[in-house]
């Protein structure tokens, strides 16, 4: 199969994977509620629906009764979830368009929008680092075997095990909390007042580094052992293979081992890995940026949740869904172009 066949097939296969789980979602969401509450999905004004449940709550305050009128219509509330709310919902999604958010008043995208940068700062930092750092952390088990493998295998995994809110908890209160009170000198902030980031300027700039510096140590501490007890184990297991053995009586230099033998075989796994990871800078951790006082998408999506403020509940599933979705197809081109052999299934 060329390359170009097998883009176009994995294009449409992770297609069907985006369409199939939004599917799932709008039934699980919209549909099953009415079915279980005894109502018929392919009648109209069906109000056990979780929207109308959300309309009827916002009925008597009069602020939200322009928002009542353009979610009924947005949504065709008054046609059957089955099919035509149904095909709605599809046009808005692959429209992108998510209508207003029931407490904000605001368009979705916008809300969004607002909230991304502070996810992108935060998250690109948490996401990448903890990756590298894990990388070299691999490469270092693999060329030292023994006290320092030992040492790295049970540093990783005391790390993967403790959640981050623990460590941004323990920094707070021993490298912020402590030396505040019992000494009056400030090595991080407490989570008081949170950077702006429209506001260009060299003392904001710094503030923003002080402020988030906590937030990075901890989702390092954290995020790391993941990575690096996972890197461990592919390189140590493909060390073990017979070409590299070979390689190895051929007396070939261990660091040319690695790059030229050992490296190009473990890229897929990686890659893939990766696939899965990066779209997580869009998610976030709610209780980390909770703690935190960080106005990101993850704090934003988990209130939507807890008040079912249903187009951003949407918003949120379809864009963390969609960026997965490009992510595995990149990871699979990349993949396709490094090792030809997945284009026909070896």
């Amino acid at each position: 199969m060329g390359l170009a066949s097998y883009v176009i097939s994995r294009g449409l296969a992770l297609l069907s994977v985006f369409i199939i789980s939004v599917l799932i979602f709008f039934v699980v969401m919209r549909v099953l509620p009415v079915v279980l509450a005894g109502g018929d999905p392919f009648k109209p004004h069906q109000y056990q629906d979780p929207v109308w449940m959300a309309i009827k709550r916002t009925m008597e305050d009069p602020r939200f009764s322009g928002w009542i009128n353009y979610t009924a219509e947005k949504y065709g509330l008054d046609k059957p979830l089955l099919p035509d709310q149904l095909l709605i919902f599809l046009r808005n999604i692959f429209l992108l368009e998510f209508g207003v958010s029931i407490y904000s008043q605001q368009a979705v995208i916008k809300e969004i929008a607002i909230r991304l940068p502070y996810t992108l700062v935060l998250y690109i930092y948490g996401v990448i680092v903890p990756i590298i750092i894990g990388y070299l952390i691999g490469v270092l088990a693999l060329r030292y075997r023994g006290k320092i493998d030992t040492l790295v295998t049970l540093s990783s995994l005391v790390s993967h095990i403790v959640p981050s809110y623990i460590f941004v908890l323990l920094i707070y209160y021993f490298l912020s909390y402590l030396p505040k009170v019992s000494l009056g000198i400030d090595i991080f902030p407490l989570p008081v007042k949170t950077p702006s980031l429209s506001e260009f300027s060299w003392d904001n700039f710094r503030y923003l580094l002080w402020y988030i510096s906590p937030i990075y140590l901890a989702m390092t501490l954290s995020w790391f052992g993941g990575w690096a007890y996972y890197f461990r184990q592919l390189l140590v297991s493909e060390a073990e293979k017979d070409y590299v053995i070979t390689a190895r009586a051929k007396g070939v230099p261990e660091s040319k081992i690695l790059r030229r033998e050992i490296t190009p075989n473990v890229r897929p796994p990686i890659i893939t890995s990766l696939a899965y990871a990066i779209p997580g800078i869009f998610g976030g951790s709610i209780i980390l940026e909770y703690l935190a006082s960080w106005p990101g998408i993850a704090y934003f999506s988990f209130n939507a949740f807890q008040n079912f403020d249903y187009p951003v509940v949407v918003a949120f599933y379809v864009i963390s869904t969609l960026l997965l979705v490009i992510s595995l197809f990149i990871a699979d081109i990349l993949i396709a172009i490094l090792d030809p052999r997945v284009r026909v299934g070896r």
